[in-house]
């Protein structure tokens, strides 16, 4: 593979710089907006009804940290859990690396990898349900 790199001549719109040292917490996405976020402290103590894990900005590493602490539990987590890698490379990966049956075993729902839940794709989460 061959990474892409910037045309040094392109004009943008906008150029956003983002230090990374000013985040002390993780960010999450939230739904129906790919713009939407929240910093974990901020929705901490919500009720959560379904969780999504995916989408073009995760990688391989998102998906094994989950399958390491679902490989944990003794039964199925109390919420619906959405899975999606970004490509089916990762996909291919995940299955041959045994996540697939960890996510399985703690009753999560697999989907096609590529653009699902966050832009609406393929499934839709309950009606009046927090993601």
């Amino acid at each position: 593979p061959v990474l892409m790199e910037a045309d040094p001549k392109a004009e943008y719109a906008a150029v956003i710089d983002i230090n990374l040292d000013e985040l002390k917490e993780p960010v999450l996405a939230l739904p129906n907006d790919p713009d939407a976020s929240a910093l974990l402290s901020e929705v901490q103590g919500s009720h959560i009804d379904e969780v999504f894990i995916g989408s073009c900005m995760t990688n391989i590493g998102h998906f094994r940290a989950a399958g390491k602490l679902l490989n944990k539990l003794e039964k199925p987590i109390p919420t619906r859990l959405w899975i999606a890698p970004p490509t089916k490379m990762d996909e291919a990966q995940l299955v041959e690396e045994g996540y697939y049956s960890i996510f399985g075993s703690a009753g999560a729902r697999t989907e096609m990898p590529g653009c699902s839940l966050c832009m609406g794709n393929q499934a839709r989460v309950a009606p009046g349900c927090t993601v």
